[in-house]
């Protein structure tokens, strides 16, 4: 459902993004209300994404040496996204919908054919893993049709937390948040909050199982990974 008013916090969030169209369209569209997405500040923004994203989808590595790729695709990745952190890579193709509205951290790695619909903010944290085929999806429509005949949609925002892990041909529905350090299994459509330390896999993705904590990681002996570095 639509929220009934803006939501501070998320707003907030947006001010330091790149090329956001600030206005106040854009602070009910984020927030969760019902907006029209024809507004002029939007369709001009999703306008310049497409250019962005084909600039991205589109670079010719003939003509770039392979160990300039990833600084030319960060170069770019941050042109078309609100806030990217170091060590972060896209695989193309990429398709995002404003592109600004995305914040994603450090060191993720992101494969083939991600979707997101960040009519609100999508927000990555570090270290986060993302097979193909996957849609981050924060808008939605009511079930009136008169609300469709009128052209308003709304959207609600999604966060990844840091360290987690999403599977293939994933959709994460508009509101969720996973927790810290979760797993997503491939195939699931996330409809609701997943806790951190999670296991979740299904239609609905429910939990299945909850795992330790990186630091409770270190200090198991019997763990096989704590000895080996990051250069494995």
């Amino acid at each position: 459902m639509a929220a009934t008013g803006k939501r501070p916090e998320i707003i907030e969030l947006s001010r330091d993004l790149r090329g956001v169209p600030q206005c106040e369209d854009y602070e009910r569209m984020i927030s969760g209300m019902m907006y029209n997405p024809n507004m002029p500040k939007l369709l001009e923004a999703r306008h310049l994404c497409r250019g962005l994203t084909r600039d991205y989808n589109d670079l010719d590595t003939k003509t770039v040496p392979y160990d300039q790729v990833f600084e030319k695709r960060l170069e770019l990745l941050r042109k078309l996204c609100g806030k990217v952190g170091d060590g972060t890579f896209v695989e193309p193709p990429f398709r995002p919908d404003y592109g600004c509205n995305m914040i994603i951290g450090s060191n993720c790695f992101i494969n083939w054919n991600l979707t997101v619909l960040d009519t609100s903010l999508v927000v990555i944290g570090d270290r986060v893993q993302i097979g193909t085929g996957v849609s981050l999806l924060t808008a939605g429509h009511d079930t009136s049709i008169l609300s469709r005949q009128k052209f308003v949609e709304f959207g609600h925002p999604i966060f990844i937390e840091d360290d987690c892990w999403i599977g293939a041909n994933v959709v994460i529905l508009p509101g969720v948040r996973i927790g810290k350090g979760s797993t997503i299994g491939a195939g699931s459509i996330v409809t609701k909050d997943i806790p951190a330390f999670s296991v979740a896999i299904g239609a609905p993705c429910r939990v299945r199982k909850t795992i330790q904590s990186a630091e409770e990681e270190e200090q198991d002996p019997e763990n096989p990974y704590r000895h080996l570095s990051r250069e494995h």
